[in-house]
């Protein structure tokens, strides 16, 4: 009887998958295929738009509710100012970067199931990390949109920042990985401010590399949702708009030109 093993043929037999030199030439053999190329996928901020309440959320809503006839949507929610005082007290007890992600997605989780509640009445619901993975086509198949975490499941597997303890992946870096995932048609960012500024100057357009060439830019978006930005397979652009300026939400989904638009 023979003992030796045996190889699966393969271009990646007896290689590391960590070695990205020998997965680059077959992973780009073949185009990557959109799973869900219609999806568009809308961030609210937490503390720029969930935070000031009814005056800024619920006309968002509303916008959001008179989209849901078009394309599928998928909502993302970050983290506001409770997720801050949580990581404040977090910090304060010594606690790894980890257990302040856990902290942090809780809060971020609390404001998708505000959010989701006040759509329930067209049928949509909010997915945990694991449903929004696995099952969101068949749940869009039902209600045409949904409303998610956007804080990135990484918790206590997350990598510990640069400069402190923070952890680097929030709700903009979450809520691009998901959507190019799936291979979203689109991704908006809604705040509370125009667009990226260059002092009082909106800028239309910018790259990421330019938005990250400079440290010391203030940024309506987080800077690791910028990197991931330059190694999505998919998601190639996305836009941060203004959530308090009323329809430009709805003129951002209809595809005009609104906000800045930041390319790879």
């Amino acid at each position: 009887m023979s003992t030796h093993t045996k190889d699966v043929e393969s271009a990646l037999a007896r290689q590391t998958l960590l070695d990205r030199d020998r997965v680059r030439p077959v992973d780009q053999q073949q185009p990557v295929i959109r799973m869900l190329p219609r999806l568009r996928v809308v961030v609210l901020g937490g503390r720029s738009v969930i935070d000031r309440g009814r005056d800024v959320l619920l006309p968002l809503v509303e916008e959001i509710r008179s989209a849901l006839d078009g394309d599928p949507l998928l909502i993302a929610t970050g983290a506001g100012v409770r997720a801050r005082h949580a990581l404040g007290v977090g910090l304060d007890l010594g606690l790894p970067t980890g257990a302040l992600a856990e902290l942090a997605g809780r809060e971020a989780e609390q404001n998708g199931h505000l959010v989701a509640a006040l759509l329930a009445d067209r049928g949509v619901a909010y997915l945990g990390h694991d449903t929004v993975a696995h099952q969101l086509p068949v749940h869009l198949a039902a209600s045409n949109a949904a409303v998610t975490n956007g804080f990135p499941p990484f918790g206590v597997h997350e990598f510990p920042a640069r400069t402190g303890k923070i952890p680097p992946h929030r709700t903009d870096t979450g809520a691009l990985l998901l959507a190019d995932a799936w291979g979203a048609a689109s991704l908006t960012y809604v705040r509370d401010v125009p667009g990226v500024l260059d002092g009082d100057t909106v800028l239309g357009a910018a790259t990421a590399a330019d938005l990250l060439a400079d440290p010391a830019r203030g940024l309506p978006v987080d800077r690791e949702a910028l990197t991931s930005l330059r190694r999505a397979k998919h998601v190639r652009s996305f836009r941060v708009v203004d959530g308090t300026a009323p329809g430009t939400l709805t003129r951002a989904l209809a595809g005009e030109d609104v906000g800045t638009l930041v390319t790879a």
